[in-house]
């Protein structure tokens, strides 16, 4: 009898925890189709491998992620935002990849107080005066200075060209911090010129930039773009150190593209896989190397991590209270992730940054730098 009644009891208490437990829904906006797609497949690694580890809250809410493709376009992640905040009731969004689609996202996150993590937008007006906007990544004002100083301190180049994107957010806020740091140290811009996205013949832009002869060529452009530039400037003749930003080798496009031409161009990164991992950054390699059939990208790292750090803060203040998740999120201490140890403070990341190099079809880790 007492069998009996214990039997029952337990029954009562799962059937109970069952009726309790809630349906979280996490927005996600990526690229999946369009002229960055490359980035949002990435991302959705990131994101897919994450919820796989982890998809219930400690308390057993189950996760539900609502994925929407903004196409690469500014209009639809404003369109994808409303819909998650309005229809969907998300408790809070991860997304998109770039600097302007995620630029079109933030008043919408502040007028409905609904978290945003833009992982990898990384120019400052993203998180700027923006109450309910958090990044993972660092900002433009802060790796255009590394790469200045890379180049300028460490490698003792004086003259730099700069061939950025004159309609991308991102670009034009690497290109600036370069800019101020570089001529702050005492170096000389010798040409700036414009790459603009889409275009295939970079050879004007190259021949004008060989002609002045520069010491160091910065590159503040995405893969598809970056992989053409280096093929035309091998060409060319066109033989300086190359710097770039986070997102001009983050795809596995520039490799194949590139080939050999891209071996020694630098960029700034959030994470490196031949840098030593903490625990969670070996096991999601692992992960990732066997699903995938490729080494890690760093934005399939600051995706999972995004995810990470949402968990958490919604494990700590519950689904329905945005504000709670919104404080958690913008103000995370010492988060061991998958890229590393960091933290957000009023949601701008203070993390570590490190210089990775092309090498054989491979970013090879150089060294880290500390904010």
């Amino acid at each position: 009898m007492k069998k009996a009644m214990l039997a029952m009891s337990l029954a009562c208490g799962m059937l109970a925890s069952t009726l309790s437990a809630e349906t979280i829904k996490i927005g996600v906006v990526l690229p999946i189709s369009g002229a960055v797609g490359g980035f949002g497949e990435l991302g959705k690694r990131g994101i897919d491998l994450a919820y796989k580890a982890q998809n219930t809250t400690k308390n057993g809410d189950s996760i539900e992620l609502i994925l929407i493709d903004n196409k690469s376009d500014k209009i639809e992640s404003a369109n994808a935002m409303q819909k998650l905040v309005s229809s969907d009731k998300v408790s809070v969004v991860i997304g998109p990849m770039t600097s302007t689609n995620a630029l079109a996202m933030t008043k919408i996150a502040d007028d409905s107080k609904t978290p945003l993590i833009a992982p990898v937008a990384t120019n400052d007006r993203v998180t700027k005066g923006k109450d309910f906007v958090s990044r993972v990544s660092f900002a433009d004002s802060f790796q255009g200075v590394i790469a200045a100083n890379l180049a300028y301190k460490d490698l003792g180049l004086k003259k730099a060209a700069i061939l950025f994107d004159n309609s991308s957010d991102y670009s034009i806020g690497l290109a600036r911090s370069f800019r101020d740091q570089f001529k702050k140290l005492g170096g000389e811009i010798v040409i700036e010129t414009n790459a603009q996205a889409g275009t295939k013949d970079f050879k004007a832009q190259i021949s004008s930039i060989k002609a002045k002869n520069p010491d160091v060529l910065y590159l503040p452009i995405y893969y598809n773009e970056g992989a053409l530039i280096a093929l035309q400037a091998k060409q060319l003749g066109l033989s300086v150190p190359t710097i770039g930003g986070d997102g001009l080798a983050s795809n596995q496009i520039f490799f194949d593209v590139a080939k050999d031409a891209g071996n020694g161009y630098m960029v700034t990164d959030y994470y490196s896989t031949s840098a030593k991992q903490t625990p969670k950054g070996e096991q999601f390699m692992q992960e990732y190397e066997a699903t995938y059939k490729e080494p890690v990208s760093s934005f399939s790292v600051m995706l999972a991590d995004a995810y990470g750090i949402a968990l958490q803060a919604i494990e700590a203040c519950g689904a329905k209270d945005k504000a709670c998740i919104n404080d958690k999120i913008r103000n995370v201490k010492d988060y061991d992730g998958i890229s590393g140890k960091f933290s957000l403070e009023k949601g701008e990341s203070v993390r570590s940054a490190v210089i990775n190099e092309v090498q054989d079809g491979k970013l090879i880790y150089k060294t880290t730098v500390n904010p």
